[in-house]
């Protein structure tokens, strides 16, 4: 695509082109800074976190997709859209990645809780939530471990 977004501190997410001139108004809704955007694959789509503790979904014309998705204690420090963009994963200051699906109505499940390195599931797990919680357990680790040199 040839624009790009970014989240602020005034808690606005912006579309600029390549020379650094805005494409449209900023559009907003965080209560608090815009810390991580995403853009969807089919590039129809923007997602962003915040300090605020939600993960937003927006058309580019600043529309709201959805309702904002709560459920982090703590603000969005990360957000990524699947590949088929029917997947949001969002990794927050609360130490937790949740998984986000379809409808929008509310988190699948914790993936991961790094502080505690085990996954927590909250709904009934699949097995494709079961594979991506053993993929951030191999790469996440614990305070603990970190401190202990493992």
């Amino acid at each position: 695509g040839q624009t790009i977004v970014s989240g602020g501190e005034d808690g606005t997410v912006r579309l600029w082109n390549f020379q650094g001139l805005p494409l449209a108004e900023p559009f907003g809704g965080h209560q608090g800074g815009v810390y991580s955007v995403a853009i969807s694959p089919d590039g129809q789509t923007i997602v962003s976190g915040g300090s605020d503790g939600t993960v937003r979904l927006w058309n580019f014309q600043g529309l709201p997709l959805a309702e904002p998705f709560g459920g982090h204690q703590g603000g969005v420090r990360s957000v990524a859209i699947s590949a088929d963009g029917q997947t949001i994963v969002s990794g927050g200051s609360d130490g937790t990645v949740r998984l986000w699906r379809g409808g929008w109505r509310g988190w699948l499940q914790v993936c991961c809780d790094r502080l505690r390195y085990h996954p927590i599931f909250t709904n009934p797990p699949t097995e494709e939530a079961k594979a991506a919680c053993e993929v951030c357990r191999k790469y996440v680790w614990s305070k603990e471990e970190v401190k202990s040199g493992d």
